[in-house]
């Protein structure tokens, strides 16, 4: 994994030399590395303490707070980076968290009142989870928000941190939970990660910008950025939704249509696949989002020979590492985790199509919302998952598992091709403007 580290390879797919992208790249990628290797390791320990079922009720809890925390500040957390001006951008930020603590406080009212929902649905073990989601989800809208205030920030090394601690702290908790015999062991060690990740962000804000820089948010300046950015809670928010459903709210439908154990099989190998393969993709991405925006600026003929500087180098990553796992998946999974999660590593290669055309996509992924392409992003995400569903109702009762993944992967492959063929010729147009 690490030659595809190397400065040479990214000096040459790049075609930059000792500058601040190269550099950004580099540090992220640290964090980024180190964040997903330690639950790669930590899940050799892990998937001989928990069961399929116990990670099928992870999926259900992560995929339930990963749709919703997604979208728990309604989208503003991407335009902090886009005001010119520091208070604007801060009261951005500030909107965020506000945002996130209204709709965690509804997703509690929410179990509450109907707890029998996920259970009878979703097939959950104990409803004990339930009332941690709405924590995770606070802490996730927190994480997101302050993830791009350090971007805007260029403060690359606490973004770097606050993943490696997420990452860490989860994976430990998970560890000693499972040694302590608690079943919800992966629920409870989730939850431990996400809320320190969150106190370390706000933490390193603190110690930046002091507390007194409280005393610039305005009740009335958000008002008016909630207007000014309606966009990004008009179609920006559904179009996420949909999103997060499509590429995390699979388990979900997994469970629906077949069982929670088919879930945790199909949660555990996609889980274990795309960690290695965002070591690098995860932080490109973030850099991508902050100098295309200023590109996108003050220098639009040279966005479409960036981006694709940016995604060859996705591409010489995530295509090897997937034609491994798809001929070895069975023995890799068999060998490093145990007997039981053979079937794990052999349903690779069913979805290795979509991960392939999803990750190639991933670092332009930002240039919707830089391009203000909120409306279409909303139907294409809207596509993606009702093709998904439909398959499954169609098909679910007619095809093994793992060639009903099979169908949904090209579907989705389909979906990505298209939309990054789309992204690229909205760049060139821009470039005649």
């Amino acid at each position: 994994m690490c030659e595809f580290l190397n400065t040479r390879i990214l000096k040459k797919l790049l075609d930059i030399k000792s500058n601040n992208i190269l550099k950004n790249i580099l540090l992220l990628s640290a964090g980024t590395g180190i964040s997903q290797i330690i639950p790669v390791a930590a899940s050799i320990f892990l998937a001989r303490l928990y069961t399929q079922k116990d990670y099928g009720d992870l999926s259900v809890f992560m995929s339930v707070t990963g749709i919703i925390g997604a979208v728990a500040a309604f989208r503003y957390e991407l335009t902090i980076i886009l005001p010119k001006k520091t208070n604007d951008a801060r009261n951005l930020l500030g909107l965020s968290v506000v945002n996130s603590f209204i709709v965690s406080l509804l997703s509690l009212i929410f179990v509450l009142i109907f707890p029998s929902f996920f259970e009878s649905e979703f097939k959950i073990s104990n409803t004990n989870i339930l009332y941690l989601m709405p924590i995770v989800i606070f802490c996730t809208g927190i994480y997101n928000a302050f993830e791009n205030w350090f971007n805007r920030k260029n403060e690359y090394k606490k973004i770097a941190v606050t993943k490696i601690v997420l990452s860490a702290c989860s994976s430990f908790a998970r560890i000693l939970f499972g040694v302590l015999g608690l079943a919800l062991g992966l629920v409870y060690g989730t939850t431990t990660g996400s809320v320190l990740a969150a106190l370390m962000f706000l933490i390193f804000y603190l110690k930046r910008d002091k507390i007194y820089s409280l005393k610039y948010l305005s009740i009335n300046k958000m008002g008016k950025l909630f207007h000014d950015f309606h966009d990004f809670f008009k179609y920006s928010t559904p179009s996420a939704l949909l999103n997060s459903i499509s590429n995390i709210g699979l388990p979900l439908l997994i469970t629906y249509f077949y069982s929670i154990e088919y879930a945790g099989i199909y949660f555990f190998a996609n889980n274990i696949i795309r960690q290695p393969l965002n070591l690098l993709s995860a932080s490109i991405s973030q850099v991508y989002k902050s100098e295309a925006n200023s590109i996108c600026l003050n220098a639009k003929a040279k966005l479409l020979s960036f981006t694709l500087k940016f995604q060859k180098v996705i591409f010489s990553i995530v295509f090897p590492l997937l034609l491994i796992f798809s001929i070895f998946g069975g023995q890799i999974f068999g060998f490093v985790f145990g007997n039981q999660w053979i079937e794990s590593g052999e349903i690779i290669k069913y979805f290795a199509v979509f991960v392939l055309l999803n990750a190639n996509y991933s670092p332009i992924s930002s240039i919707g919302d830089i391009l203000r392409k909120q409306k279409f992003l909303l139907f294409f995400n809207f596509s993606i998952i009702f093709s998904q569903i439909v398959l499954l109702i169609l098909f679910s009762n007619l095809l093994d598992f793992k060639y009903m993944i099979l169908l949904i992967s090209l579907s989705g492959a389909v979906h990505f091709l298209y939309i990054d063929l789309y992204m690229k010729n909205s760049i060139r147009k821009l470039n005649t403007l």
